[in-house]
Parts: structure tokens; C-alpha cells; sequence
């Protein structure tokens, strides 16, 4: 399959009225749609005219989003493990969030193994290759969890949901670099990569929203409420004072290829 993008910039707007629009995110990933059981579990070949300055590009981003995707998931685990967690739609995104980037993982696995295959060893030149596998969805049987709706107000939101939320919104906001970074890069050139990165940056934005929503209806102050770099975890080498202390005031912009 071959896909050819212009990179375009939207801004940060585009994405909250995605959020604002689809807040219970059931529709369709761009990449890999949810399992339908009328549909027989097959996957198809994707396929780049790929170089080894693409392979460089696919490796750094894999390298890179592999381990953060792997933080949110302990991250998630040690919040629900919490007896002090309070705020039903805190949980459930912390569930959604174990459920549907376990699955990103073995995306990203999937790719790494195709572009592996690929031998530069006689030319680093363009070639036809094997860089994703598509329909990984179909042949997990995955269905992604939707997340709970902005709409509406919850009164027993504690302290600890306040700061899993800040923590994550810190290192959803690191997800959001690496995929606007990647799709910037000028030897990006992974159509299935570029449409996941897509389907982050919409996705991570609406949870961001989400969780602003949740910190806003604590009875306490939020601003009270600190974390530590340590709290966030797979960012160790993004993390500084900036990203901590703007938890929940994205300052990052929004770029998207448009197919």
C-alpha cells in the first residue's frame, strides 16, 4: 500500500474541535480500525518506496515511543493500584489507556520487525519494501476503549486523581512531540506510521481535554496539587521545569499530514 502525504499545519484548535466533536471516541482509527466480526482476521502487506534515511526516521520514533507508550501503561497500573483514586471517568480513561496502547505497542513492534527486514547492506537507496503490516486490528480481534465523556461533572474527584491526571497530561503532551516531530522529519516516510501519529495526536488531545475537565471539578485547589518528574514515567530525557510546571496548558502546536 502505498500512501504519499502533504505536511500541513493546523493549529491546536483543529484537534479540540475533534475532541469537542467525537468525545466518545467509538469512530474508526485511521490506521487500524476496530475488529468487526462481519469482516474474516487478514492482514495486507504495506508497502513504501523506502530508504535507509526512512529506516533511520522509523527507528528513531519506534525507539522513542516504544518505552513512552510502555510508561503510560505502569503509570496507569500504579494510579488503579491506588485506594486513593476517586473519579469513575479518571479510572475508566486509565483502563482505556492500558487497553488500547498495549495494542499501539504491538504496532510499533510490527513495524520495527517489517523495516528490519529490509537490507541496506548493498544500497541505501529507495526501494519498494515491506514497512507495516495492516489489519492487525482484525487479526487481535481489538476493540478500542472509548473514553468517557467530557460532558457532565463529577463531585468525588481526590487528590490522587488530580495528579495522575497532571502526570499524564505531561506525558501525553511528550507523545504529542515525538509525533509532531516525526511528522516534520523530512525522511519520514512511512505511511502507516505517519497515519498512527494522526491518530495519537487527535486521540491524546481529546484525553488531555478530558482530564482538565476532571482536574476542574476538584473541591480543592489543583495548583496545590504538585508532581515530580518521577511520577512520569518513559520521558526521562524530555522531562524538565517547563513540561512539569505547564501540566494541563498545552503549549505545543499541532502538525498533521493531510492524506
Amino acid at each position: 500500500m502505498t500512501s504519499k502525504f502533504t505536511k500541513t499545519i493546523f493549529t491546536l484548535s483543529c484537534v479540540a474541535m475533534a475532541s469537542a466533536t467525537f468525545m466518545a471516541p467509538s469512530y474508526a482509527s485511521l490506521v487500524e480500525p476496530d475488529y468487526t466480526h462481519e469482516k474474516p482476521y487478514a492482514t495486507t502487506p504495506w508497502y513504501e518506496s523506502y530508504s535507509h534515511d526512512n529506516y533511520l526516521a522509523d527507528q528513531n520514533f519506534i525507539t522513542g515511543m516504544r518505552p513512552h507508550h510502555t510508561g503510560a501503561l505502569t503509570m496507569s497500573q500504579e494510579y488503579l493500584a491506588n485506594d486513593q483514586k476517586a473519579s469513575k471517568r479518571m479510572q475508566r480513561l486509565a483502563k482505556g489507556i492500558i487497553h488500547n496502547q498495549k495494542f499501539e505497542i504491538l504496532m510499533l513492534d510490527e513495524v520495527e520487525h517489517q523495516i528490519n527486514n529490509v537490507d541496506f547492506s548493498v544500497s541505501k537507496d529507495a526501494r519498494k519494501a515491506q514497512v507495516a503490516t495492516q489489519g492487525l486490528a482484525q487479526r487481535e480481534q481489538f476493540i478500542r476503549d472509548a473514553i468517557p465523556s467530557l460532558w457532565g461533572s463529577e463531585t468525588d474527584v481526590s487528590e490522587e486523581d488530580v495528579r495522575f491526571a497532571k502526570a499524564m497530561i505531561v506525558h501525553h503532551e511528550g507523545a504529542l512531540i515525538m509525533c509532531e516531530q516525526y511528522l516534520d522529519d523530512p525522511h519520514s516516510g512511512n505511511g502507516y506510521l505517519e497515519l498512527m501519529c494522526l491518530d495519537i495526536l487527535r486521540d491524546q488531545a481529546q484525553e488531555i481535554k478530558l482530564m482538565q475537565d476532571i482536574i476542574s471539578d476538584y473541591a480543592g485547589n489543583p495548583d496545590d496539587v504538585k508532581i515530580k518528574p518521577s511520577m512520569v514515567h518513559g520521558m526521562d530525557d524530555m522531562m524538565h521545569d517547563g513540561m512539569m510546571g505547564s501540566a494541563g496548558h498545552s503549549k505545543h502546536k499541532d502538525h498533521h499530514k493531510h492524506h
